[in-house]
């Protein structure tokens, strides 16, 4: 299977991911009594296919109707592959993400999937630096940090704003910023 590389202002459509999305899901609603088993070869999946088989930050993001279900994910590569970050991070939607209440059994076949690759995170030092519909943000105080990615705000200005609150940064606060470069597969 081949794969479209695009940047984060396309979107890939010929991609495995929303399938591997879609499968974790599947086995983790409708266990069979080898639902690990299921799992497990779902994230050792396509390690051939060199997006697949590499490291890096991964974002799922399930959404219904064009709003956003659930969503979980890391910046950093959490898993030995792409795959995997996949897989994990799918569950971790289903069932970590305190905004809303977790997916249902009855839902997750009506849910749309997107995936986001995470490729560099550099520092910057102003604002301007950063485009809200090409890049991801997040931003850093101690601790705390915040994450919007590309395409959820159209304001660069707005987009800060989101991420310091999503943090938990005061105002006059110190935060470090860095612009997320990403693929996203719907």
């Amino acid at each position: 299977m081949s794969l479209a590389v695009l940047t984060s202002n396309q979107i890939a459509c010929a991609s495995p991911l929303p399938e591997i999305v879609r499968e974790t899901m599947k086995a983790y609603f409708e266990p069979d009594g080898k639902s690990d088993a299921r799992l497990a070869a779902i994230a050792s999946a396509n390690k051939n296919d060199k997006l697949l088989s590499e490291r890096a930050g991964v974002f799922v993001t399930l959404s219904k109707n064009g709003k956003t279900r659930a969503c979980w994910g890391s910046v950093n590569p959490e898993a030995p592959n792409v795959s995997a970050a996949t897989a994990n991070a799918t569950i971790a939607a289903l069932t970590k993400d305190y905004r809303y209440k977790p997916v249902r059994a009855s839902e997750w076949a009506h849910l749309k999937a997107q995936v986001t690759v995470i490729k560099s995170v550099d520092p910057i030092s102003n604002i301007r630096q950063f485009n809200p519909l090409q890049d991801g943000l997040m931003v850093r105080s101690g601790g705390k940090s915040g994450v919007l990615l590309p395409r959820e705000a159209i304001d660069a200005t707005y987009a800060l704003v989101q991420c310091k609150l999503k943090a938990g940064i005061k105002v006059g606060e110190p935060f470090q910023m860095y612009r997320l470069k990403a693929q996203i597969y719907e």
